[in-house]
């Protein structure tokens, strides 16, 4: 998916909200496990974009600021309703398909 781009599909209730948490520390298994959010694409892909986020800080400092940069872009991504993909990295790493 594209950057910025929005989402045209039925989303379930709290999708938005899980996609958001995605990025808050491990909060990523909220969205990987509850249901029916766990279905989604658009969660998926930002559950997918926390946990690469997650692995990403165990990196120090440069992790850390990167990590917390991309964590602000997917949040506001998310809370527009618009998939996010992180630099360089996130089209090519897929933990979560």
């Amino acid at each position: 998916m594209s950057e910025n781009q929005n989402v045209s599909e039925q989303l379930p209730s709290n999708a938005k909200l899980f996609s958001i948490l995605s990025y808050v520390g491990i909060f990523w298994l909220l969205g990987l496990l509850i249901s029916p959010e766990k279905t989604s694409p658009f969660v998926r892909s930002h559950v997918n974009n926390g946990i690469i986020i997650s692995i990403m800080e165990c990196i120090p400092f440069v992790g850390w600021v990167c990590g917390i940069i991309c964590a602000i872009m997917g949040i506001i991504a998310a809370a527009k309703t618009q998939y996010f993909t992180i630099p360089v990295i996130g089209d090519k790493i897929k933990i979560v398909k």
